[in-house]
């Protein structure tokens, strides 16, 4: 595989989806995308910079893909179309998640 070929394709999984995820986020909380993006790219910018066709590594994609499953709300739907990394164990989307399930009846 040739070195566009790979660029293409992570373009393809995180240049449209992060910033779809960042936005969806801010609306989602009632901040920026600016503002999501600073606490989650560590940048202002990276969603901008993503929508203007600028690249992002595999590792930077995959750890701001983490931090916003890690920090989900769990009353904004996930867009279906778009894969999601399971929230480390201790995050505050998994804490949530397991909060509000509901045990099974006993069968005795």
């Amino acid at each position: 595989m040739t070195f566009i070929q790979i660029w293409q394709i992570n373009f393809a999984m995180y240049g449209n989806s992060l910033p779809r995820l960042i936005r969806t986020y801010a609306t989602g909380v009632g901040l920026t995308h600016r503002t999501v993006s600073t606490y989650m790219a560590g940048s202002g910018d990276f969603c901008d910079r993503l929508e203007r066709g600028c690249d992002v590594t595999t590792r930077r994609a995959d750890r701001v893909a983490q931090k916003l499953s890690d920090n989900w709300p769990t009353d904004l739907p996930w867009p279906l179309d778009i894969p999601r990394p399971d929230p480390a164990p201790d995050s505050p989307a998994a804490l949530a998640a397991a909060e509000t399930v509901i045990p099974p009846e006993d069968a005795a």
